[in-house]
């Protein structure tokens, strides 16, 4: 039996394992936030941290307080489970409500309440100081919840993983892209104790290639200038898979926080740069001018001509598509390394541009941008499977592939699937999707066939689907394909057990793997074509004593075995339903 030490005359309490766990939880989250917060330069006033105010008749506290010129974030972090945090917003909801009404009456109060901290709040004059209330949950939660209290910002675990990744990489020059995720305009956080919202930009004097030689549709102009990396840093954005991004058209790999370091040390010894150019796109109010400050029209050119780039400096305008470690090896440090600092400020990479026509659409613009990545990726080793699969869903959405990659994606984030399928750079011991798509739900969701869930569902557009031409009808498509599946899904996991619905492969019996997965799908296509029922009920019927099946005999990609012994098993009685009256 464990005993307590005694200190100061007092016992220790002993902790249970429960207790232990959740207190590294609790710790290991908190760690994790500040990393990110503070390691894109923000300061933490320690002293605030956990100390009950009382503002407006409202009795609360923030986990922590952190400080960045004139920004001020309110950090809450939760540990509880999803079902508990609605709850736990609900009583934070009055008191984010009266500080988003009256932010500098806030940060006031803490000043006047706790005057041992007040010198370390901005230095500015109130109406510049951005006040952020930031929730941070550890784990998932419904999106109603969000929307019930709207006006705060919401770091979730996935994001909160991404950023430590990035921050780790990249250190403080991941601060662009935090601010932006805050929704925070960069061009109002103040430098060194002011704030200049006035319109910027830079020149660079490059050239600019003639639209007939560049193949490109018209309106696009072409133009290659040596730029500094800090301008690139403040104002380029990559489209990462594992972002926090709110957008299906997201492909790029993570940083590689070793390969920014062997570029930076290179970059240290032979104090040059690399002689390969970056490639990014442009927004349309890039203006490339003549000598007589004149907008040039790449139409009229027969030549390649001089050309002068006037760049607006705003962020996350310059979108990144090839060599963002380049970039991003010239990254601002904790304590800035000189010889990097000086090389940042230099116009010493080689960048070319392609300036997008006035009036494209964000939609329009990820494609073309998803487009040209595969183009100079698609010949790469790196460029696997899972990339390829990404890439697709921009670029052609109502392919097959593309159609099975969104249907995965709606697995992943609800029913018997969810929190199984891997998502995330960080998951492990989940089960992987590139098969999954390819072989499981590729031939199950095709928009042709007797054995697909688009044979048997009903909807008015859905010859649109098939052409191609309604993507409102393939949202429903898709939507539809994930409840069915998650119908046969349940019903096999009812009969199967929920101890050894698992990917944990130290479970004996564990039944959550690409083999089995990929099997139960082809076994939805079968009765699809035997037209037999797809009830919960009658399902759950069919699946009684599959728990006894011998799982285990069947490996790798065996599924059609599999599947074909289950069915023959579980469904050999089961009895059509009567033809619908035509």
């Amino acid at each position: 039996m464990a005993t307590a030490k005694a200190v100061g005359g007092k016992k220790k309490k002993v902790l249970s394992k429960t207790e232990k766990d959740l207190a590294k939880l609790q710790g290991d989250h908190r760690k994790f936030v500040r990393t990110v917060v503070g390691g894109v330069g923000f300061k933490r006033i320690a002293a605030l941290s956990d100390k009950e105010f009382t503002f407006e008749n409202q009795t609360s506290d923030f986990d922590d307080v952190y400080v960045y010129e004139n920004v001020v974030i309110l950090a809450e972090y939760t540990t509880s489970q999803k079902s508990n945090v609605g709850s736990h917003l609900k009583n934070k909801k009055i008191v984010y409500d009266k500080i988003v009404n009256n932010p500098i009456g806030f940060i006031d109060h803490l000043k006047s309440e706790f005057p041992a901290s007040a010198e370390q709040f901005p230095k500015y004059h109130q109406s510049k100081i951005i006040v952020k209330i930031l929730y941070c949950s550890r784990f998932d939660f419904e999106a109603h919840h969000r929307e019930n209290v709207s006006n705060i910002s919401y770091l979730n675990y996935a994001e909160l993983r991404y950023f430590v990744s990035v921050v780790g990489a990249i250190r403080r020059s991941a601060r662009f892209e935090f601010l932006h995720f805050l929704n925070v305009d960069i061009r109002q956080v103040g430098i060194n104790g002011s704030v200049d919202i006035s319109s910027s930009s830079k020149d660079y004097h490059g050239s600019i290639l003639p639209e007939a030689h560049s193949n490109f549709d018209n309106g696009y102009k072409v133009v290659s200038f040596y730029a500094d990396p800090d301008i690139l840093l403040k104002t380029s954005y990559v489209l990462r898979a594992d972002g926090w991004r709110d957008s299906l058209n997201v492909y790029q790999r993570m940083i590689s926080r070793a390969k920014v370091e062997g570029i930076r040390a290179y970059l240290k010894k032979e104090r040059r740069v690399f002689i390969n150019n970056i490639i990014v796109t442009l927004p349309s109010d890039v203006k490339p001018l003549d000598e007589n400050d004149n907008t040039i029209d790449a139409k009229t050119l027969n030549d390649t001509a001089p050309v002068r780039i006037k760049l607006p400096t705003k962020p996350n305008s310059v979108g990144l598509i090839d060599g963002q470690h380049r970039v991003f090896a010239y990254y601002e440090s904790d304590s800035d390394d000189p010889d990097i600092a000086n090389l940042r400020k230099q116009q010493n990479l080689l960048v070319t541009g392609i300036i997008y026509p006035h009036g494209m659409s964000p939609i329009a613009r990820e494609k073309f941008e998803a487009r040209l990545f595969l183009e100079i990726n698609s010949n790469q080793t790196s460029a696997n499977s899972t990339l390829k699969q990404a890439i697709g869903m921009v670029l052609d959405p109502f392919s097959n592939e593309s159609i099975a990659a969104r249907t995965l994606a709606g697995l992943a984030r609800t029913g018997p699937l969810a929190g199984h399928i891997q998502q995330h750079f960080y998951d492990s011991d989940k089960l992987r999707t590139t098969s999954i798509v390819s072989y499981g739900l590729k031939p199950l969701v095709k928009l042709k066939g007797d054995d697909t869930i688009f044979k048997i569902w009903d909807h008015k557009d859905k010859n649109q689907v098939l052409q191609g031409t309604n993507d409102e009808a393939l949202d429903d498509y898709v939507q539809f394909s994930v409840s069915l599946i998650n119908i046969v899904l349940a019903a096999i996991r009812r009969n199967v057990g929920s101890d050894r619905w698992v990917t944990d492969k130290k479970k004996e019996g564990h039944v959550l793997t690409t083999t089995y997965i990929n099997s139960f799908l082809i076994i939805l296509r079968t009765l699809i074509i035997k037209n037999l029922p797809l009830t919960p009920d009658s399902l759950a019927k069919a699946f009684e004593g599959i728990g006894e099946f011998n799982f285990v005999k069947y490996k790798s990609s065996q599924y059609n075995a599999m599947a074909e012994d289950i069915v023959e098993t579980h469904f050999n009685n089961v009895t059509k339903p009567p033809a619908k009256p035509t």
